[in-house]
């Protein structure tokens, strides 16, 4: 069987299976960088103009996949709390119908045939039904109505919990194919931008590319762990790369702070909210912290050191 030229074969597309966050961070990027060089290149203009719109578009169907599934995870939650609660109620109800009924009697067994094992075996469907199944079980026994209206109660609860989820987990699976089908033509589209980018600029292509498109985030392999010794008083560039706002970096200060870290637009920049980290500090960072609304342009860390001494720094992209 004859190969497919692997120059035919779209990068974009493949380096970005499975991995949406991959694509925002490429598409941010490439938007940005075609946003400032537009402002020069007539050509760069009519590239940019037909890129920005399903760039757009992606960004919006990625958030809404991103928050659906926020919600789902509330749901799921929800019906976890709901479920757990119920159980305990169990424990009151039998207590109140073995003083109507003792334990050792028929109707007992036929209340619960099988025991407790149907509300704590099996998965989450069946163990709500066997709510459902116990109010059937109590609807011949009049002494029983109070109990019965009480299982009714939380059945209902456990029933509206669980329709919830599902219709949570539907608009999961349906922002998913929405944003799969936005990914595919931001990575078509930056795939032909990358041949008319090489064919319109082919004797600088190496720096117009490097430019134009985040070669970085595009490869599979990248640095994730960064050392650094700082002088007093000295700025350092630490590393470059695209970010969104839920990516996390871990910020350790080895030695004398305070240190303060921007995540700026330029390399040794600080056109950003500043993050401190103390002396022998160790903690996580949230991107969004830095308080930067273009995730495209603000790419380059620096460290500042503040303290009166010579300290060591390490980061770990998370």
């Amino acid at each position: 069987m004859e190969l497919q030229w692997k120059y035919v074969e779209n990068q974009f597309i493949i380096a970005t299976n499975k991995s949406y966050k991959k694509a925002l961070k490429l598409s941010n990027y490439h938007d940005s960088a075609l946003a400032v060089a537009s402002l020069t290149d007539p050509g760069l203009l009519m590239i940019y103009n037909r890129y920005h719109p399903l760039h757009l578009n992606f960004v919006q169907k990625y958030n809404q996949w991103v928050s659906a599934g926020g919600s789902q995870e509330g749901q799921t939650l929800n019906v976890k709390q709901q479920l757990k609660l119920a159980k305990l109620k169990i424990n009151e109800w039998d207590v109140a119908i073995q003083v109507v009924y003792p334990k050792t009697t028929p109707t007992y067994k036929a209340i619960f045939p099988n025991g407790r094992k149907p509300f704590n075996k099996g998965g989450v469907d069946a163990n709500i039904n066997a709510f459902d199944i116990l109010s059937i079980n109590l609807s011949t026994y009049a002494a029983l109505a109070m109990i019965k209206a009480e299982v009714d109660a939380t059945y209902l609860l456990l029933d509206t919990a669980r329709d919830n989820q599902e219709g949570a987990k539907a608009n999961v699976t349906h922002g998913s194919g929405n944003v799969e089908t936005a990914r595919i033509e931001i990575m078509t589209m930056q795939y032909r931008n990358t041949g008319w980018i090489m064919d319109n600029f082919y004797i600088d292509r190496d720096n117009m590319c490097s430019t134009l498109i985040d070669l970085q985030t595009l490869r599979d392999k990248q640095q994730s762990t960064y050392n650094a010794n700082l002088a007093i008083g000295e700025t350092k560039p630490v590393l470059v790369r695209t970010f969104v706002a839920d990516d996390e970096l871990r910020l350790k200060v080895e030695g004398e702070g305070p240190v303060v870290f921007y995540l700026a637009t330029t390399s040794g920049g600080t056109d950003s909210t500043g993050i401190t980290r103390n002396t022998n500090q160790d903690e996580k960072v949230v991107i969004s912290d830095f308080g930067i609304s273009n995730y495209g342009t603000h790419r380059y860390l620096t460290a500042v050191n503040n303290s009166g001494a010579e300290t060591h720094i390490v980061v770990e992209v998370v």
